[in-house]
C-alpha cells in the first residue's frame, strides 16, 4: 500500500509538471507568433485594481462598471482524476459564454449579478455547475454503487483585490437538491504579467459539509459489499494548489489554461471508493472576444 501510495504521488508530480511545461510551451509558442502587447505596462488604459486579463474577471469587472455589453464565446474540456477507485480519468466538455449587461453576467460555465463593489473589492451572487460525478460503469470496482450526478451550485463570493494579488471567499449550496451540500472556499491568486501573457499561481481551502462528502464520497448500506464497508466521511477540508494561464491570440482570441491539484482531508481518503489522497483536474480552452458598439 505504502508502495502504491509512493508510485502514484511521483506518477502525479510528473504529470502535473509535464503539464506545466506544455502549457508554458504553448504559451511562449503563441507570445512568439503574435505582436508585442505589453497588457500590464499601460495603467492608464484601463483599471487595473483587479489586476486579471481571465475573461470571466473581466467581465465581472465590466459589469461591476456598468459598462456597455461585450461577448466572448469559447469551448473547453477539463480533464480530472477524480480519485475514485479503479478510475483513471474523467473528461468533461465545457461550452463558454462571457456576456454581460449591466451588473448581469454570464461569465465562462457561471452566471450572476454584482449587487455591489468597490475600487479594490466586489460581491458576487452566482451559480455555477459541480461537474463531480460517479457511475458504477466506470469501473468493475465500483459495482453496486449507485450513481453521483453532477449538479449546479449557488451562492455568493467576496472578491478583494489590488497590487498584491487577488482574494475570494465564497459560499455556495446545491441548488438542485441532488447532493444537498454546502462548500465554503478561501482562495489567494497572484497574477504575474508577462508581455502578452498572464501566469496566475494560488492556493487555497475548500471546506466541504457532511452531505456533500457523504454524497460523493460516502458508501451507503444499500451499497455494501464484501471489502466495501459502509462509510460517511463528514466533513472535511481540503487543500489546493492552482496554476492558470492567459495568453491572447491576436484581437479577438484567447487561449486559457488551468491545473488544479487537490489533497483530500483524512476523512475522504478513508473512503472505500476512494484510492488516492489527492485529485488533479486540467482545463484548456480557448475563447473568442466579439465587437462591442
Amino acid at each position: 500500500m505504502i508502495r502504491r501510495r509512493i508510485t502514484h504521488e511521483i506518477r502525479l508530480g510528473l504529470v502535473t509538471t509535464q503539464v506545466l511545461w506544455i502549457m508554458l510551451g504553448i504559451s511562449a509558442t503563441i507570445a512568439a507568433m503574435l505582436p508585442t502587447v505589453a497588457i500590464a505596462a499601460d495603467s492608464t488604459a484601463t483599471d487595473t485594481t483587479q489586476n486579471t486579463t481571465n475573461p470571466e474577471d473581466q467581465i465581472i469587472l465590466e459589469a461591476t462598471q456598468n459598462k456597455g455589453s461585450a461577448w466572448s464565446l469559447g469551448l473547453g474540456v477539463a480533464i480530472s482524476e477524480p480519485g475514485y477507485i479503479g478510475v483513471s480519468s474523467q473528461v468533461t466538455p465545457l461550452p463558454l459564454v462571457f456576456y454581460h449587461d449591466g451588473r448581469f453576467f454570464l461569465a465562462g460555465v457561471s452566471v450572476g449579478y454584482v449587487p455591489f463593489n468597490g475600487r479594490h473589492y466586489s460581491f458576487a451572487i452566482l451559480a455555477k455547475p459541480r461537474i463531480n460525478r460517479l457511475s458504477a460503469s466506470e469501473s468493475s470496482q465500483l459495482a453496486g454503487i449507485q450513481s453521483r450526478k453532477w449538479s449546479i451550485d449557488g451562492g455568493g463570493r467576496f472578491s478583494f483585490f489590488g497590487d498584491w494579488g487577488r482574494l475570494d471567499a465564497g459560499v455556495y449550496t446545491d441548488l438542485l437538491h441532488r447532493n444537498n451540500g454546502l462548500e465554503a472556499d478561501l482562495g489567494y491568486q497572484y497574477p504575474i504579467r508577462m508581455t502578452g501573457w498572464t501566469l496566475s499561481p494560488g492556493i487555497g481551502l475548500a471546506w466541504y459539509n457532511s452531505p456533500l462528502t457523504n454524497y460523493y464520497y460516502g458508501v451507503s448500506q444499500a451499497e455494501v459489499v464484501s471489502g466495501r464497508p459502509a462509510y460517511s466521511p463528514g466533513r472535511a477540508t481540503n487543500p489546493y494548489l492552482a496554476l492558470n494561464l492567459q495568453v491572447p491570440m491576436g484581437t479577438h482570441w484567447q487561449f486559457l489554461g488551468g491545473v488544479k491539484y487537490l489533497h483530500f482531508a483524512r476523512s475522504i481518503q478513508d473512503s472505500p471508493i476512494v484510492d488516492r489522497a489527492d485529485t488533479l483536474t486540467v482545463f484548456l480552452a480557448v475563447s473568442y472576444r466579439f465587437e462591442t458598439h
